[in-house]
């Protein structure tokens, strides 16, 4: 089963923001790709359990806030941070 993944516009700003600053720019578009295909494929095993149905995906260097939308087959994406070390 694949899920539809939908990055809020406030996550896409935050996305933006950091590929702007980014001295890696690449390397930030190919992380984001990551996340979204393995969201679109295995969201419920992704990384840690929030409250309630928010789950949290670390891939080096972001961090990715987001909710499975069982019924309609759908991940929403709310947030997007840099990991900082």
């Amino acid at each position: 089963m694949t899920y539809q993944v939908i990055w809020e516009d406030s996550a896409l700003a935050e996305l933006h923001g950091i590929w702007q600053v980014s001295i890696d720019k690449d390397g930030i578009q190919q992380v984001a790709k990551r996340i979204d295909i393995e969201l679109t494929h295995n969201p419920r095993q992704a990384r840690e359990s929030r409250h309630e149905d928010f789950r949290v995906l670390f891939k080096y260097p972001l961090v990715v806030w987001f909710r499975v939308l069982e019924r309609m087959q759908m991940v929403q994406v709310l947030h997007v941070r840099l990991v900082k070390r």
